[in-house]
């Protein structure tokens, strides 16, 4: 049966690879087709697969996974030029996330008010960071404006990196019943910020050190550099856990870290092509996350309350912090405001946190964070193409 299983994914992925631009024109993006693919491999294969089982011997690959975005995605923010530059990123990091954050607390709070407080707060920050990989289409176009594209991919870079300490205090909170006090914060930080910050650093800049010293000695060849990046990831993260320090952490400052202090010529090439063998197993966990989508929607007590909290969490939960906090700036037009608001597809980080505390926190946290990426994800997806297509009829 797993062989079956194992053949049945390798055709869908070569389906895939020899229809990718075929599908782009369908409106059917690489996460829809990869959940659709999980979900018939679910029905198909009912008996071998269960909720369970799957996803706790597949996580420490799930964690590996956001591990290595969370570094490439920072390592190519370029914060100088962010500072510089890019003042919309910044207002979307700083006003709007914790705005998004607040209002699905809310949300969630007027539509699921029997769920335990802390499992809501757990809840609103597992969906509130975003995935620019579900809006490639719009990234891509050259007739969306610069400033946007940028913008969306910026934000979206860095605020699951931002998210992950909030998460795990949280996640430490619900753990222990109630929201911890300042000793256990100020623990908490030492032990796994502190330490995930010094292996960050540390770990990274002692490789670019080595890779300049190779470099000049002609040891370094470009046809494994797509290892390069990744081996550098995989290490901060492991290193940070096996120490004691959150992985995910380091793994964002490490990529930060590599960004300012690597500003080879090709350095986005490299980071692009360790990104392709990255899509690799993202696409596996789409596939995961459709398998267990499909699974837990035969088995949810499915209500109005339930669909209509997934559909404002990721709709409009997100589009109005967004465009609030983007009133000041007159040289934005309403329909550029609005794809910066529209466009936070909840992807990868929410699916990972989803899957982390998937057996510590009661069913209803799970069920309405997978609803609700679900929702996001085909939202998103279908309404990528024409809202990119819009701008090009106006150019």
């Amino acid at each position: 049966m797993e062989y079956q299983l194992a053949a049945a994914l390798g055709l869908a992925f070569f389906i895939y690879s020899v229809s990718f631009r075929r599908l782009a024109r369908a409106e059917l993006t690489g996460p829809m087709y990869f959940v659709i693919v999980g979900a018939a491999l679910a029905w198909a294969f009912s008996d071998a697969m269960k909720v369970d089982q799957p996803l706790s011997a597949l996580l420490p690959l799930v964690e590996l996974t956001l591990a290595v975005f969370l570094f490439t995605d920072a390592a190519k923010t370029r914060i100088n030029v962010l500072k510089s530059q890019f003042k919309y990123p910044l207002v979307l990091l700083f006003v709007a996330l914790p705005i998004t954050f607040f209002a699905t607390f809310a949300l969630g709070y007027l539509l699921v008010p029997h769920m335990h407080i802390i499992a809501l707060a757990l809840l609103a920050i597992i969906l509130t960071p975003t995935d620019a990989a579900l809006s490639k289409g719009l990234l891509e176009s050259q007739s969306v404006p610069e400033k946007i594209r940028e913008s969306i991919n910026v934000e979206s870079g860095l605020n699951d990196g931002m998210c992950v300490p909030i998460f795990l205090f949280l996640f430490l909170s619900w753990q222990h019943g109630e929201f911890q006090g300042a000793a256990t914060m100020l623990t908490f930080l030492i032990e796994e910020i502190g330490v995930a910050l010094i292996v960050g650093v540390s770990v990274t800049y002692v490789a670019l050190k080595l890779t300049q010293l190779s470099a000049t000695r002609h040891y370094f060849e470009k046809s494994s550099s797509p290892f390069l990046v990744l081996s550098v990831a995989v290490s901060v993260f492991t290193l940070a856990q096996l120490l004691g320090g959150s992985g995910f952490v380091a793994a964002f400052v490490g990529g930060l870290v590599f960004d300012k202090f690597y500003r080879a010529d090709d350095d986005e090439k490299l980071i692009e092509d360790s990104e392709h063998i990255a899509d690799f197993f993202a696409y596996l966990i789409w596939c995961l996350f459709g398998a267990y989508a499909f699974i837990q929607l035969q088995t949810i007590d499915l209500n109005i309350y339930k669909v209509l909290f997934a559909f404002l969490a990721a709709t409009l939960v997100r589009v109005v912090p967004v465009m609030l906090s983007l009133v000041p700036f007159n040289k934005l037009s309403l329909k550029e405001k609005f794809t910066l608001a529209w466009f936070g597809p909840r992807g990868l980080a929410s699916i990972v946190f989803t899957l982390m505390v998937l057996e510590s926190t009661e069913n209803g946290l799970a069920e309405l964070a997978t609803l609700t990426i679900l929702m996001s994800v085909f939202i998103h997806g279908i309404t990528t193409r024409p809202i990119a297509n819009s701008y090009k009829n106006r150019n």
